[in-house]
């Protein structure tokens, strides 16, 4: 499969890439049913952080454009069919789709730490706190956040609230990027899910609910603080 390199400066890298692969399926570079490279690879061709990748691919996938089979990515749908999903992608880049964002997760994530306190497995209760440790240990990496936050949703075992999540989460991937050059961003964010995760451990639905709304009002805060950062 080709794919065309873009540029990795682009404020609006998940359409682009998804251009990418509709243009290599309109050349027949890429057929409905092929494998997508590793993360690795195609981070690499496309000239883009995997960071920036995943945030492509996880919209891809809720959109119903590829999917995951195993550990490989499988393109299951034609190029017209991502040409129209773009429209979701165009929305995340709007200038004022922060705090629309930040409603939804409110809504979302508060009834997603509710059933987790419910639901959590203790398997569940060991990815999360295996997530805080990366978090704790490498605090410039953003993609502990967003892992943590996909921990938390598959811990609803609620499938569409938690593929709800992580599309939103996905979509918010430059906006945590840039918040985790701040300062005194990730030592905040790191106490806050960790009385999340505290939160749904001890089974208390209440506090979930609050810690959860509590770290969306930082986010809130860092956004109005740092507008620069959106």
């Amino acid at each position: 499969m080709t794919l065309a390199k873009i540029q990795n400066d682009s404020p609006k890298i998940p359409e682009l890439v998804m251009q990418s692969l509709i243009a290599a399926l309109e050349r027949g570079t890429i057929q409905v049913g092929d494998e997508l490279p590793s993360e690795r690879d195609l981070a690499e061709t496309l000239g883009i952080g995997r960071g920036s990748l995943r945030e492509c691919l996880a919209v891809l996938e809720f959109l119903g454009s590829i999917e995951t089979r195993g550990n490989r990515k499988v393109v299951i749908r034609d190029a017209e069919y991502i040409r129209n999903a773009i429209y979701f992608v165009r929305v995340s880049n709007r200038d004022d789709i922060q705090e629309e964002f930040l409603e939804f997760r409110r809504i979302n994530e508060s009834a997603i730490a509710e059933l987790a306190c419910q639901r959590a497995t203790e398997e569940d209760l060991a990815a999360m706190e295996h997530c805080l440790r990366r978090m704790k240990a490498h605090p410039e990496d953003p993609l502990t956040d967003v892992d943590f936050h996909v921990a938390l949703a598959r811990a609803s075992h609620n499938a569409l609230l938690a593929s709800a999540s992580h599309l939103v989460n996905s979509m918010i991937a430059g906006i945590r990027e840039r918040f985790f050059e701040l300062p005194d961003y990730p030592s905040i964010a790191y106490e806050s899910h960790m009385q999340i995760y505290s939160a749904v451990r001890d089974r208390d639905q209440e506090r979930a609910r609050r810690e959860t709304e509590r770290h969306l009002q930082i986010v809130r805060e860092f956004s109005r603080e740092y507008p620069d950062k959106d």
